[in-house]
């Protein structure tokens, strides 16, 4: 009989005899078992930590194309905000050319809502003007044949007082009134030294007048007319030296150079003030003034 190993183990049941090939037998199945165990589990583990790798890959191709698209967005952005900026800076820029247009004192710090709204009352301030004033030209005219003042005449030879401006213009030029206002009266006589004429009221005390008119009825005595409205058509009646308009203008029975007036728009259009002193301004601006005050500044 072959010699064996025998290991003994005694508790208080007894003692037990195992033999020593047993024993390893178990402890390798065991063991076997164990290893077995612990490959499973690390393969199920190693999957499913494959599994979370290949998900957060695919959230970091996510975030790397969301954060691409966001980039490419925000470019697109900076690129508008860009163009908008330009916008803006040419919009202020055309505001304050208005402004300096219309004489208006300009404030970069100010809003440019209240910019606007400054220019928008300032317009209608000077359009009221400019709608019941004699302002800008009444016709078509090549040249100043004789200005306003002392002069010697032409046909009499003699040195006059010459009271408006004449305007060298073709036979049949359409003649627009300078301003909204009401005929005052037609006078058709092409003896007399002015010829045809026809003159017009205008508001705040304005008269116009116009002279070696074509014998053609436009407009009627009494008759209310718009600025830019054709009142009468140039010609070469009475005594004059070539065909031409003679054009007056009074201010309660003053008369002023009209040269002053043809010249007045919006981009001079304080001078008038300062050039022509036979008019009441200052009364007259508070009045128009007190119609569309400013708006009032912000505290």
């Amino acid at each position: 009989m072959k010699d064996k190993f025998t290991v003994t183990i005694s508790d208080v049941h007894g003692s037990r005899h195992f033999l020593l090939h047993q024993v390893i037998k178990k402890f390798l199945l065991y063991f076997t078992l164990f290893v077995a165990l612990v490959i499973l589990v690390g393969s199920f583990v190693i999957l499913f930590l494959m599994k979370e790798v290949s998900a957060l890959e695919a959230k970091k191709e996510s975030a790397i194309n969301e954060r691409n698209i966001l980039l490419a967005q925000n470019e697109s952005l900076q690129e508008e905000i860009s163009e908008k900026s330009k916008e803006y800076e040419a919009i202020r820029d055309k505001i304050s050319n208005v402004e300096e247009l219309i004489g208006l004192r300009a404030n970069d710090e100010d809003a440019l809502d209240t910019r606007l709204e400054e220019i928008d009352v300032t317009v209608l301030q000077q359009k009221t003007f400019f709608d019941n004033i004699p302002s800008g030209d009444v016709m078509a005219y090549s040249e100043f044949s004789s200005r306003f003042g002392w002069r010697e005449n032409p046909i009499l030879k003699r040195k006059e007082f010459h009271a408006g401006t004449d305007l060298r213009a073709p036979i049949g030029t359409p003649v627009l009134a300078p301003a909204d206002g009401v005929v005052k009266f037609i006078q058709y006589n092409q003896n007399s030294g002015y010829g045809n004429v026809v003159s017009l009221s205008h508001n705040y005390g304005f008269e116009s007048y116009y002279a070696h008119l074509m014998n053609k009825a436009i407009v009627k005595e009494g008759q209310f007319v718009k600025k830019g409205d054709i009142i009468a058509y140039s010609g070469n009646s009475g005594m004059s030296t070539g065909p031409h308009l003679h054009y007056e203008i009074k201010f309660i029975g003053r008369l002023l150079d009209p040269e002053t007036f043809l010249r007045w728009k919006g981009s001079n259009f304080t001078e008038i003030f300062q050039k022509e002193k036979r008019v009441t301004w200052e009364s007259l601006i508070k009045l128009i003034n007190a119609q569309y005050p400013l708006p009032k500044q912000p505290s």
